[in-house]
């Protein structure tokens, strides 16, 4: 940075540095920092830009006509052109909440993943409690199960069944072995078991209908699409309905992918390619035989101009070009 010399011999005068606007969600564009929380459902628009600063200004109308003149070179109409950049730009806009959007979803996908390594917990120890009852309590139980209405089963009949169950289980004796498998759907397995705590009333819903209403929707949705097709057998169907249900919901449940994640880049590279290619154009790359060696090509500055306009300094690479051919050539 150069520094502006006093003539008159006084010490150097650095030009005043404006500082990033507190409160924000994203320091170029003009959106309070309290929509963190709505990352996946808020879409970020040039119009939300924050251009007081002319060089932002600049910036986004050097590239906006940069982007244009590449476009009208390639023979399309200028205001198909016009409208491709604005397109283009707003995706590049959009873009920059991509590293919030993912930070989000993986702690989301983290919690889901330990309510449900909880709920399956609170299951196994159910089923452990109930093997345990003697036969009558038994009975009383496979009647609930063989009772419900399987072929439209969802979360209220699941509701109604836990809760049956639980009546159930308050009748039953000898009661030390009844209150365990009751105490397995309504309380934390592993809660304490101080006295002063356990003479509080919860008044919550039980603990499994707790965690099943917190895992993933998907799911769930799974899980009861599953257990629509299940019919009870004629031997112990209470706790093979709960074995069914453990089975299934470890079969759906969400799996953090291991290894190297997918660049942050790829679903912005996605939306470019769409506009590319419906103006009639290749997305490729470019290879320089004088100099043997790939070059950027026009998709590439395409791209790269978009997010500039934005204030962003990163740009596709050849093999996220390499990976939205790919995806390109699969049959939709």
């Amino acid at each position: 940075m150069r520094k502006t010399v006093d003539p008159h011999g006084a010490a150097p005068v650095r030009p005043m540095i404006r500082p990033h606007p507190p409160g924000r969600l994203h320091e170029k564009f003009k959106v309070d920092s309290r929509m963190k929380p709505y990352v996946n459902r808020l879409r970020l628009h040039v119009a939300d830009l924050d251009l007081t600063d002319l060089n932002s200004k600049k910036r986004l109308e050097n590239a906006r006509r940069e982007m244009a003149d590449l476009l009208i070179k390639k023979k399309v109409r200028k205001d198909l052109a016009q409208q491709a950049v604005a397109q283009a730009v707003d995706i590049a806009a959009d873009h920059q909440l991509e590293t919030l959007r993912r930070g989000q979803n993986l702690k989301e996908l983290k919690s889901s993943e330990n309510s449900l390594e909880r709920l399956l917990g609170q299951l196994n120890a159910l089923i452990h409690a109930m093997s345990k009852l003697p036969p009558l309590a038994k009975r009383r139980l496979n009647k609930i199960v063989m009772g419900q209405d399987w072929k439209n089963f969802d979360s209220e009949i699941l509701s109604e069944l836990i809760h049956a169950i639980i009546h159930a289980l308050s009748k039953s004796s000898p009661a030390c072995i009844a209150d365990a498998a009751r105490s397995a759907i309504v309380e934390r397995v592993g809660a304490s078991k101080h006295p002063a705590v356990a003479q509080i009333v919860r008044t919550a819903p039980p603990m499994i209908l707790e965690l099943w209403e917190v895992i993933p929707a998907q799911t769930r949705t799974q899980v009861e699409a599953g257990l629509r097709k299940w019919v009870p057998p004629t031997q112990r169907p209470a706790i093979k309905f709960f074995n069914r249900l453990v089975f299934l919901l470890e079969k759906f449940g969400p799996q953090l992918k291991k290894g190297r994640r997918r660049a942050i880049e790829g679903r912005f590279g996605q939306g470019l390619a769409r506009i590319w290619r419906g103006l009639g154009l290749h997305v490729g790359r470019a290879f320089d035989g004088m100099r043997d060696r790939h070059v950027e090509s026009s998709f590439q500055r395409f791209a790269r101009l978009a997010l500039t306009a934005v204030g962003d300094g990163s740009r596709i690479s050849i093999r996220q070009i390499d990976n939205l051919k790919s995806k390109l050539r699969r049959p939709q």
